[in-house]
């Protein structure tokens, strides 16, 4: 089992650009994270537990 912040770091060596990702359960019609879903808390700990910046668009 990987942590998010494992995750984050493989798919950073694996190219994949986190920018075109939305992990949030509500996010809106634009594609903004609302940054309050269990799933956008998750997110945002794994980026910033990877040292990582988190390249989300969130609502606000």
């Amino acid at each position: 089992n990987m942590s998010k912040a494992m995750i984050v770091k493989r798919g950073i060596e694996l190219g994949v650009d986190f920018g075109r990702t939305i992990s949030c359960y509500q996010a809106n019609a634009e594609g903004r994270a609302c940054g309050a879903c269990d799933a956008c808390r998750l997110r945002a700990k794994g980026f910033a537990d990877a040292g990582m910046a988190d390249p989300t668009r969130y609502v606000g």
